[in-house]
């Protein structure tokens, strides 16, 4: 998938804080009905994890918050159809 397939498609598609992990906090949306799922990682390092807001009660959207953050696609089988990664 292209990007601008994949923010065109799931850009407004609501992302879930589940869990921080190592200088990340994570956002997912739930299993949408052709089995994708989409996955938002916020943060990355000391420096930008201490800088941020993050409201937990408040979904996100990849058009919203995804520019240069790590995501990702999955598809029913759990394959990665499409991953972004920062650009440094």
């Amino acid at each position: 998938m292209e990007e601008e397939e994949v923010y065109d498609k799931y850009g407004d598609t609501p992302l879930y804080f589940t869990h921080y992990y190592n200088f990340l906090f994570i956002f997912k949306s739930e299993v949408l009905e052709n089995g994708d799922q989409v996955v938002l990682q916020l943060g990355g390092n000391m420096e930008k994890v201490s800088a941020m807001v993050v409201d937990a009660s408040e979904p996100m959207t990849l058009n919203d918050n995804g520019e240069n953050e790590v995501a990702h696609v999955r598809n029913k089988a759990k394959d990665v159809v499409w991953k972004q990664e920062p650009e440094e």
